[in-house]
Parts: C-alpha cells; sequence; structure tokens
C-alpha cells in the first residue's frame, strides 16, 4: 500500500502506499506555509483544513484500493462472469503497468500543481478525473472503455495523490509541533480507506457482479470531491491556491506544442504498432521498465553533474543508489499484492471458513489493517531508542529480508502442496503480514533518507527518484509475471525472495562503508 510520510516529507510516518505518494513539489512547500490560521484547532486539536482533506484523502484512497482489490478479477474472469477473459498473465502485466503509471504520473502531477495550477486545483482535476475513470468502469464498455478509464484514474491519481500532502504541509507554520502528528492522521486515513474498501467492494463483486461494484468507487471519489469543494472556503481559504514557479506565456506555449506532438507520436507509435500486428500487453510490459530505467539513470546523472554539489553531497548520492535498489526489490515484491497474490487468494487458497467464502478480494485488507494496527507501536520503539536505534541501513536490510520472508512462506507453502498447489489461507496471511512488517521499517527509512541524502537543491528530483523506484518494482513485475508459472508457482517466489536476500545481505555487509558515504546521515 503506497504510503504518505512526511514533513512534508520526513514527517509523514510509514508509506507512500504511496502512497503514492508525495509531491515533487513538497520541497518547496515547506517555504509556503501560509494562508490559514494555524492556531484553529477544530479537528483532534487541528485545523479543520485537516478534515476536509483527511476525508478527501480517504475517500480517494477508498476508491483506488476498492477498485484495485476486484481489478485484476474482472480482467482474467470469463465473460459470462462479467469479466473480460483475458489471459491471466496479461491481466497481471497491466496490473502492474497501471501501478507503475501511477506513480510516473505523481511526478507530472507535482510539476503541474507547482508550474501551472496550484494544489488546490490539482486535488479538484484529478478527483474529478478519477471520478470519471470509476464511473467508465462501471459501465459495460468492454476492454476500450476498461483502457479509458485506467488511463483517467492514473492521470487523475497523479494529480491529486502527491498534492494532499502538499495541501497538509500548508496548514501548519514551519515550526509548528503538531505537523508531525497532523501527518500522522492523514495517513490513518489512507490505510482505514484501504482497509475497509476490499470489504465492502469485494463483497459487492461478488453479491452484484463487477460493475456495480466498481460504481462504488465512484460514488465514494465523488462524495469526497463534494466535501472537499464545500468545505474549502471555510476549511482552506488561501491554502493551495498559489503556483510556486507559474510559467510564462511563452513556457506555456512550447510546452502546449511539446504536449501535443508528444500525445501525436505516441498515438502514432501505438497505431503503427497496432497496424503492424506488433502491439501487445506483453511488449508494453517489457517497455515501461526501460522507460523507468532511462528515467532514473538520467535524474542520478543530471544531479552528479552538478558543479554546485559539494562534497558531502556527492558522497551522500553514492550511499543513496544501494537504497534506491532495494526499494526497486521490495516494491516488486510488496505491489505483487494487487497481481500474483491476488490470483494465489483467488486460485489456490481454500475459501471456505465455517461454511462461509471468503471473497478472494478480502485479503486486501490485510496489509492496511497491519500497517494500523503495528506502526505506533514502531514509532513508539524508534523514540524509546533514540540514538540507540539501528542505523538506516540497517533497517533498510532488515526491512527487505522480512518482507522476503513473506515469498520464502509461500515458497515453501507451494513445495509442501506437492504438483497441484493448494494452501492454506494462514500461509496467505503470513505472507502479507511479513510483507507489511517489512514495509514498516524500510518504506519511511528510505523516504526519510532520500530527504535526508538529498542535495539542498535537488530535494524535488530527488523525491522523484523514490517515486521511480515504486514504479521501477512494480515495472519490474511486469516482465516478471510472464514467467509466472500458475502450476509451480513456488519457484517464482524463491527466486524474487532470494535476489532481495541477496542485495539486504550486500547493504549489510557494506553498511559501514555506506554510512561513511552517507556523511553523518545515520
Amino acid at each position: 500500500m503506497p504510503s504518505v510520510r512526511g514533513s512534508a516529507y520526513g514527517r509523514l510516518s510509514a508509506r507512500t502506499k504511496t502512497s503514492p505518494p508525495n509531491s515533487v513539489s513538497c520541497g518547496k512547500v515547506l517555504s509556503m506555509s501560509k494562508g490559514a490560521d494555524k492556531t484553529t484547532r477544530g479537528f483532534f486539536g487541528h485545523p479543520l483544513g485537516l478534515l476536509n482533506l483527511f476525508s478527501t484523502e480517504f475517500c480517494e484512497r477508498f476508491s483506488y484500493y476498492g477498485m484495485r482489490a476486484i481489478l485484476v478479477y474482472y480482467l482474467y474472469d470469463a465473460t459470462a462472469n462479467g469479466g473480460l477473459g483475458l489471459a491471466e498473465t496479461d491481466a497481471m502485466i497491466i496490473m502492474s503497468l497501471f501501478g507503475s503509471l501511477v506513480y510516473l504520473t505523481s511526478i507530472i502531477g507535482g510539476w503541474l500543481a507547482d508550474r501551472l495550477l496550484g494544489p488546490y486545483r490539482s486535488i479538484l482535476y484529478g478527483g474529478a478525473t478519477i471520478a470519471a475513470g470509476h464511473m467508465v468502469l462501471g459501465l459495460p464498455l468492454g476492454m476500450g472503455g476498461t483502457v479509458v478509464a485506467l488511463g483517467l484514474i492514473v492521470l487523475g491519481t497523479g494529480l491529486l495523490k502527491p498534492n494532499v500532502s502538499v495541501m497538509v504541509g500548508e496548514l501548519y507554520a514551519r515550526d509548528d509541533p503538531r505537523r508531525a502528528a497532523g501527518f500522522s492522521l492523514l495517513y490513518m486515513s489512507i490505510n482505514i480507506g484501504g482497509f475497509i474498501s476490499p470489504l465492502i467492494v469485494g463483497g459487492v463483486s461478488r453479491a452484484s457482479g463487477y460493475h456495480v461494484a466498481f460504481l462504488i468507487p465512484a460514488v465514494f471519489m465523488a462524495l469526497g470531491l463534494f466535501v472537499y469543494i464545500a468545505l474549502s472556503k471555510r476549511t482552506l481559504a488561501g491554502i493551495g491556491r498559489e503556483v510556486i514557479e507559474p510559467l510564462s506565456m511563452a513556457e506555456k506555449q512550447r510546452w502546449a506544442w511539446i504536449t501535443v506532438a508528444g500525445v501525436v507520436l505516441l498515438a502514432a507509435v501505438l497505431g503503427g504498432a497496432q497496424l503492424l500486428g506488433v502491439l501487445s500487453v506483453q511488449r508494453l510490459g517489457d517497455a515501461i521498465p526501460v522507460l523507468c530505467g532511462g528515467i532514473a539513470v538520467v535524474l542520478f546523472i543530471v544531479i552528479f553533474r552538478d558543479r554546485q554539489l559539494t562534497s558531502d553531497e556527492r558522497s551522500r548520492m553514492l550511499a543513496y543508489i544501494p537504497l534506491f535498489l532495494a526499494a526497486t526489490c521490495f516494491f516488486a515484491m510488496s505491489e505483487q499484492q494487487s497481481s500474483t497474490l491476488a490470483m494465489v487468494a483467488d486460485k489456490f487458497v481454500d475459501k471456505n471458513l465455517g461454511g462461509f467464502e471468503i471473497p478472494a478480494a478480502w485479503y486486501a485488507s490485510i496489509n492496511p489493517l497491519v500497517i494500523i494496527f503495528v506502526s505506533p507501536i514502531f514509532a513508539a520503539l524508534w523514540t524509546r531508542l533514540g540514538n540507540r536505534q539501528p542505523s538506516l541501513m540497517v533497517k533498510v536490510a532488515v526491512g527487505l529480508a522480512i518482507a522476503s520472508g513473506g515469498f520464502v512462506i509461500l515458497a515453501l507453502g507451494f513445495f509442501a502442496a506437492g504438483p497441484n498447489p493448494d494452501i492454506s489461507p494462514l500461509l496467505l496471511l503470513a505472507a502479507y503480514v511479513f510483507i507489511t512488517l517489512g514495509e514498516l521499517l524500510l518504506s519511511p527509512t528510505g523516504l526519510a533518507a532520500t530527504t535526508q541524502l538529498a542535495p539542498r537543491v535537488h530535494l524535488s528530483k530527488m523525491m522523484g527518484l523514490w517515486f521511480i523506484a515504486t514504479a521501477m518494482g512494480q515495472a519490474v513485475n511486469a516482465i516478471a509475471v510472464q514467467r509466472f508459472d500458475a502450476s509451480a508457482p513456488a519457484g517464482f517466489y524463491l527466486a524474487y525472495a532470494l535476489v532481495a536476500l541477496a542485495v539486504a545481505a550486500l547493504i549489510l555487509i557494506f553498511r559501514r562503508r555506506l554510512l561513511a558515504w552517507a556523511r553523518g546521515v545515520r
């Protein structure tokens, strides 16, 4: 589940289910913090604007995770059952591509807020686009309608998700002690929405079909927008309206032409590939990792080549590279909750419990539920340990190792099951718990490390790299799931676990060298 974390970043506690994610514009939000009455206390001692953004984020995350919990089933279920009847491999590739693009567009959403729309309007337009996407999914429009719907949700989420965190940051003065608690409440809204929505949407899907279930996220997103607009004049007066670095008229014209040219070129490439008969879901799955990797390499090169970097900043960038790789490995495992793990819940787990058939979509609620209960324990532990707590390198390595333990459990379960895979639901539950515990160690630590290791003038680009690590992990899945053998899944999960364990071991072995490169960031 993507997390929010923050200070606008460093103080958001645990996860970028993502969220998504936070915005590349957050690097500038710390200097904004104006427009609201910082002394207003109306929501658990916080500004009333937090209640508004809390409800907006809750509705958006409800809609996103509710839809995601059943989407892969809709894609591969038989048309007689209301699905699209795609091959299971194609369905899992689409899920991976969808998740990857959500994170990539978050970078664009942050840029649009900084240069053109401002955070307030970005959330407004993003929410409306998301609601439209869910509405299209709720209509029986076949594969074409699904592609349009997912495109709208990707674009809308990229606009909305990062800028909610920016808006929360603007509610507080830089030194307001309530800031960290405010982000914790926002984080709670994400996980409450993520917990409830699969239960409701999954249950409705089982009782009334996919299209009726897809309309529930549409209603929730529309409700969230209504509250956002209705309360904004009272609770968000002056907040998020400012465009930090507005485009000049000449820049607007140039970017308009670039956008049009890009859309035309993309349409021409896809159309030409379709005419030549070479366009396929698998080829798209192969292309996205190249795109993510290319963007990451370009950002690293741009930062390293900046002559303004001090020797300490350049050294810290070297220390960040293995953390970037560790994050990519982790998200490649974690984000399979919407693809291979969802299929395991549907096809390889006994759903009957005391005569009641458990909808497979309900397993998607395990991750947020564990986060809600366990994250306060981690927060209290780190506070109690203070300077005695493990270094960021150790936390990241141990988190990656724990998450890989979830895949080891699955591999052992499938090995024990033999040629006809059928595993206990407790094994899948344990796998989800291990992955989530690893996330609670790695994800907030990696995000905080991103803000600490980033050169001061490149914070936005570094946050972009964090999003790309998340996108890259899911893009890797788009290739890997093509090798998922439903008749023998054990080898697939064991291979993932071994790669992650190898990365974790290397970080632990070289942790002293990496901490030396980090130059004081522990």
